[in-house]
Parts: C-alpha cells; structure tokens; sequence
C-alpha cells in the first residue's frame, strides 16, 4: 500500500486512485488495490470544535484516574469540590437535550459522538477499527478497570456493545446496511481486563433486506467470545430534521 501523503486519500489514509470523499468501502478497495492490501483504518472525521476533543481526552483521564479508588486512601473532598465547580460551570450553558441530539446528527452523524468510538464521548474507550482485505472488521484494543464486570474480566455487556457497533460497521465495509433485530453471544471464557483484546467482526450471510453477521473477541490465542447477529434494513426519523429519515446501520456512519 503507497504511503505516498501527495496522493489522494481516503479518510486520511493515503491509496492510489482513491478521492479524498469515497467511502469506507471493501469492493471500492478491492477494486484499486487487488485482493490483498494492509488494513484501512475507518476514515477520521474532522472536528466541530477542537477544543471538545480536549474536553473529552481530559474527562477520559479522570475516568481512568477515578475507578476503583473506594479503599485507596485517597483524599478525594477538595477534588470532589473542584469537579463541582467545572459542573456548575457548564451545565447552565448546554443546549437543551433535544438540541444535543440534533447536533449529533449535523454532518458526520454519530461517528463522532457514539459510545465505542466517538471521540467526542468520554464513555468511549475509545475503539479504533480497521477494514481487512478478508472482508472482516478488525479493532485492537485494552480495556481498563472501569470496564470491569466479574473480578480482572471485562463486563459482558460491555463486550456485547462493542461488538454490535463493530457488527454495524462490518456491515457497512461491506456493502450492507441496517439496524440490529436480533443479537445473541456465548461467552466462551473470561474475557480479561488490561491486556490487548482483539475483536473481529464479518458479513456471515444477506438475504434481500437481512444480513448476518458475527464476530469474536481473542484474548491472544484464546477466544473469549462469540456473537451472531441479525440486522434489517430499517429507517427512523433523524432528529432535528423533520420529513428526514435515516437508513445508517449501527456505527457506520
């Protein structure tokens, strides 16, 4: 794959032949790049305001610094009273909740605000994903304390979000698009805190408007988790923008 920066890009990431504006596509990479090529990452999107990237990264610090510290003989009043500030500080100049959602959906849609991989969201690990040349969606990622479900492991339900995001995304590097209808896991052993996870996800099956698609976390070699989902091609209303509707499966756009 070039790496050639002068050449068109596509999401940021330099391939020949590509507009800076395609798609996250596996049949247009495939088309330009053979049937082998390195791993695309999903395309970065440009900020509405820097200073919210700053916002969040700072916020993810405290989420990191703040979980687990019951017993830790930390002295947490003055900091308890300083956050407090910062809240009294902002909560009075936040639009409205409708307002929020509306914005989420002005230009990059969720991309930038969901829960897995926004980074606009402190709740978000964050997950970076990349396109294969097998058709899979593939992430690298370690999972902290804060994520912490049974001890040292990894909250099922936080596996079960990440992997249906990522199924959305398969979805859409591979050509399909639709909401989740069903979505079911077996959780095949502990999925361990603090170590690098890497979850996989891929286009199973489509039939018209249904497609299949399932995936897996490793622990390195040892598989953590399964999942098969079902998804619809479906639409819903967007907010804050009346007659329009949406068709964007989970976490493709």
């Amino acid at each position: 794959m070039t790496t050639d920066s002068d050449r068109p890009g596509f999401g940021g990431v330099p391939l020949p032949g590509l507009k800076a504006d395609e798609v996250f596509s596996f049949e247009e990479a495939r088309k330009l790049l053979g049937d082998s090529f390195d791993p695309i990452p999903v395309p970065a999107l440009p900020p509405a305001d820097p200073e919210l990237d700053r916002v969040v990264s700072e916020l993810r610090r405290l989420r990191e610094a703040t979980a687990g510290l019951a017993h830790s003989e930390v002295e947490l009043g003055d900091i308890a009273d300083r956050l407090a500030e910062v809240a009294d500080l902002l909560e009075p100049r936040v639009p409205s909740p409708s307002d929020r959602l509306a914005n989420m959906w002005t230009g990059a849609g969720t991309r930038r605000s969901n829960p897995v991989s926004g980074p606009e969201n402190p709740i978000a690990p964050p997950v970076d994903f990349v396109g294969c040349d097998d058709g899979s969606v593939t992430a690298t990622v370690t999972l902290g304390p804060v994520y912490q479900g049974p001890p040292g492991c990894v909250h099922g339900g936080m596996s079960a979000l990440i992997i249906d995001h990522m199924m959305g995304l398969a979805n859409h590097w591979g050509g399909r698009f639709g909401m989740t209808a069903h979505y079911e896991l077996d959780y095949r052993s502990p999925t361990p805190l603090l170590v690098p996870l890497t979850f996989r996800c891929w286009v199973h099956e489509t039939e018209g408007r249904k497609t299949w698609t399932h995936g897996t976390i490793h622990a390195g070699d040892r598989l953590c988790v399964e999942a098969r989902g079902l998804f619809l091609e479906a639409s819903v209303p967007v907010p804050g923008q009346p007659g329009s509707r949406s068709t964007v499966a989970d976490g493709s756009e």
